[in-house]
């Protein structure tokens, strides 16, 4: 195949295989402060780890690192263990909010291999997703 220049290795050991590059959301012109305030209810995630994404249906899963609820428009308890589950195509469509606050950081790429890449989006607001995980009884 022609190359597209996003094949790369873990090292001189392994085979490149295909990796997502340059592919993010552009900053908008909400104020993210503002997003949370005007969620009644909800979940924010700070950061995720772990997941996948199936490239021919756009099914992902990831686990949230660190979140929380949201209660009418503040930050409330702390969420262990949730994983965010859905379709790519859907979630975009169901974005109503962006922030202006676009940053960058590093991540690691799996596939078999661990390979550095860079992440990041804006703070962004989502109609509805599917979370998963287990609610701790009282």
């Amino acid at each position: 195949m022609e190359r597209t220049g996003n094949g790369r290795r873990e090292s001189f050991r392994h085979i490149p295989i295909p990796r997502m590059t340059n592919t993010f959301i552009e900053k908008g012109e909400d104020n993210p402060e503002e997003i949370v305030a005007s969620t009644k209810s909800g979940i924010y995630v700070q950061s995720l780890s772990g997941g996948s994404v199936n490239p021919t249906t756009g099914v992902f899963n990831f686990t949230c690192r660190e979140a929380y609820l949201v209660e009418d428009g503040r930050k409330t308890t702390p969420v262990k263990g949730a994983t965010l589950i859905g379709n790519c195509l859907d979630i975009i469509a169901n974005i109503d909010a962006v922030g202006d606050d676009l940053a960058f950081g590093p991540g690691i790429c799996g596939k078999g291999q661990s390979c550095e890449v860079s992440a990041g989006q804006p703070t962004v607001r989502i109609r509805g997703i599917n979370v998963g995980g287990s609610r701790a009884r009282s």
